[in-house]
């Protein structure tokens, strides 16, 4: 982007403020959230319908009636319901055992997945595997936000967060283009992803609360930037300065005076998006999946193929063409063989690299961040809060799923499999939170914890011995060998970091000249109406079939419409068709827990159409229970392995090892409320107390 590049500092910083001042501008004082519009306001345009969705009109059973289905007594609908259905995860190992591929995707998290879905709307052949479940790693513990990154923002400005005075301001002054053009990029993903699952993506008002009076005009002009720079892409409603009187009742929990003593002077109102994070990756693999590809979980890469000719056909050297994989399922060993191979492994993508290359020096650079769930009484009201804390770092309090998520943190630590939330982290984001709840969070208020690692990453092209050059990007790594490494980056940017690394698979690959260019730019994910012939650019008209045609309660119906799309009418359509299993005597779609919104026949679908194979895939990537309420979750998993053992046919020693793992997992998602404290239970509430 050539606005923030080969110019001087304050040339670029004038050039950005003329850029900002022709987009949409910054209204102030407006009375009113100006609460965002419903996500399919920014849908794309549809083709007219074709013929990959059928128009239903019953056989459907009445929710009083029981017995063989007869045309007599149905309830019908008119509703198109989508037709497609995953293959199997047995016709899905069937093709990696016997078919060449151009491209072996290793890593089904968002980033492998996104290669994948790239790689195959190319018209490549793509397999992707993941030792795990899709999504089970850094992918479904983000922040759960589309967003172009405020805490960049204001360090394109400032050598130090957080300023605490105007001479703070004018001291710490400086300016960074570079933090510019990341801002830049990322605000025009975040406008991509609302576009792409307008049922999932949704955009989500947050306030920055504000308590000494210069802010107010420090971050109108913050405001007028972010929304300046992502330009009339943005595809959420523009920023504002709201009094402080607006600021309390859209977000009732904030104080009116912070811990200092200062009294709230106004807020801040900017709009990024919102996902569910596992669940926008499921989809993501979907895509690819009907697009052709072959997408299999809990296959482990034991060793690389190489061939004895290298990549770029140099003597003596090796190009990798595959690998040796065990899956971990039913224990078997077999080779999967493929023109590339792309390392999309994340924190763990070291360990691949030296597959290919036993010296290859390390650039993966781990990293934890924490967040707490806690109960919905703390964003009432659909609105959530970001702010700055003392030592700089950004923390939000974020309405999502009908509960509050808080975090995050930021700690360097070792890479692993099973990451969990350490009793300082609690602590730092708990004590954090009470410096602006009138109410202050304690420890018994987390009903879940969840830890995950983001990928840092070196830049392989920094000199040498340079440790502290860590890449603000991601970064796209080739190896002699022609391994691909796609690294670094974050959720938002997940399909121009897949873009960036097919990219440099073709350019480098003669084998992959047939490829296509890039088109997901202007793709959907599943899930969205894609030729117009459910619900057009109303999504909401799903939840009311639902409704209406099926039977299932409004908090059901809306859970479903906001999680799986279209797909939600095959929900429907699998719970009318097994009704003794999932409804109860009085026609209602039985609750994974009574206190959440997931029923009972989403274990089921899950299992039939989204490859989950565990129970922890169900409990933690698929409804997102385990992430919502670890004690809800482990209510629920009897039922849940009830179902799964019926769907997959588990004995009894099964259902039992699947019982312990789904135990042990609950235990990493909990607060380590029992562990010696960081931070005193009185010291936690201490910032709610003022003089």
């Amino acid at each position: 982007m050539t606005l923030f590049q080969k110019t001087s500092g304050w040339a670029s910083l004038l050039r950005v403020l003329l850029f900002a001042a022709v987009c949409d501008g910054m209204r102030v004082g407006v009375p009113g959230l100006g609460i965002p519009l419903h996500g399919s306001a920014y849908l794309m345009q549809r083709s007219t319908p074709s013929t990959s969705s059928r128009k239903r009109h019953a056989p459907l059973r009445c929710a009083d009636e029981g017995g063989p289905l007869d045309e007599s007594d149905v309830c019908s609908t008119s509703v198109a319901i989508p037709s497609w259905q995953t293959p199997t995860r047995e016709e899905m190992l069937q093709r990696l055992k016997s078919e060449k591929f151009d491209m072996l995707v290793i890593g089904g998290g968002a980033t492998g997945c996104g290669v994948a879905m790239d790689a195959t709307t190319r018209g490549l052949k793509v397999a992707v595997i993941d030792r795990a479940d899709f999504a089970s790693g850094t992918s479904s513990r983000s922040t759960k936000l589309i967003h172009g990154g405020l805490r960049y923002l204001a360090q394109a400005f400032q050598s130090k967060l957080p300023p605490t005075s105007i001479v703070d301001v004018i001291r710490n002054l400086h300016f960074k283009p570079e933090y510019l053009k990341i801002v830049a990029d990322d605000l025009a993903e975040r406008g991509w992803m609302l576009r792409s699952a307008p049922f999932m993506a949704t955009p989500l008002p947050m306030l920055v609360p504000l308590y000494r009076w210069w802010e107010l005009a420090l971050f109108a002009v913050v405001g007028f930037l972010y929304d300046g720079i992502a330009g009339k892409g943005r595809a959420v409603p523009p920023s504002r300065i709201i009094s402080a009187d607006e600021a309390t009742f859209a977000f009732p929990a904030l104080r009116e005076v912070d811990s200092e003593g200062k009294r709230l002077q106004g807020a801040l109102v900017i709009h990024d998006g919102q996902q569910d994070d596992a669940r926008m990756a499921v989809h993501i693999m979907l895509t690819a999946a009907k697009a052709g590809a072959a997408c299999a979980n809990y296959v482990e890469v034991k060793s690389l193929l190489k061939t004895h000719e290298g990549a770029a056909g140099e003597p003596g050297s090796a190009a990798v063409c595959g690998a040796v994989v065990h899956d971990r399922q039913s224990g078997e060993e077999f080779e999967i063989r493929a023109s590339q191979v792309v390392n999309a492994c994340g924190s763990f993508s070291d360990a691949v690299r030296r597959m290919a290359q036993p010296d290859a020096a390390p650039i993966m650079v781990p990293s934890y961040g924490t967040h707490l769930m806690v109960p919905a009484y703390d964003s009432a009201r659909g609105t959530g809060m970001v702010w700055f804390t003392t030592d700089g770092r950004v923390l939000y309090l974020l309405p999502w799923l009908g509960s509050t998520v808080a975090g995050t943190t930021d700690k360097p630590g070792e890479a692993s499999f099973s990451p969990s939330p350490t009793q300082e982290e609690t602590d730092f984001i708990l004590y954090e939170c009470n410096r602006l709840l009138r109410e202050p969070l304690r420890p018994q208020s987390v009903r879940a914890a969840w830890s995950g690692i983001r990928p840092l990453v070196r830049n392989p092209d920094a000199p040498e011995g340079d440790t502290k050059s860590l890449s603000r990007e991601h970064v796209v790594e080739r190896l002699p060998s022609g391994l691909v490494t796609i690294a670094g980056g974050k959720w938002t940017t997940y399909r121009k970091m897949s873009q960036d690394a097919v990219d440099a698979c073709i350019s480098s690959n003669a084998a992959l000249s047939h490829a296509k260019p890039c088109g997901t730019h202007e793709l959907q994910l599943i899930g969205a109406d894609l030729e117009g012939a459910t619900c057009g650019p109303d999504y909401d008209r799903i939840a009311e079939t639902l409704r209406d045609d099926f039977g299932f309660d409004r908090e059901t119906a809306r859970h479903l419409r906001r999680s799986y799309g279209t797909r939600a009418l095959q929900i429907a359509e699998l719970a009318a068709a097994n009704r003794d299993a999932f409804l109860d005597a009085e026609g209602n779609h039985r609750k994974l827990h009574r206190g959440y919104a997931p029923i009972e026949a989403e274990v089921a679908f899950a299992c039939r159409y989204e490859l989950a194979q565990t129970a922890v895939d169900v409990l933690a990537q698929r409804t997102r229970l385990a992430f919502l309420d670890a004690d809800a979750a482990e209510q629920a998993l009897p039922r849940t392995l009830s179902i799964m053992a019926e769907e997959h046919g588990w004995d009894e020693q099964r259902v039992a090892d699947e019982k312990m793992q789904a135990l042990r997992f609950l235990e990493t998602m909990r607060s380590p409320s029992s562990a010696p404290t960081a931070v005193p239970v009185e010291k936690l509430a201490e910032a709610a107390n003022v003089g």
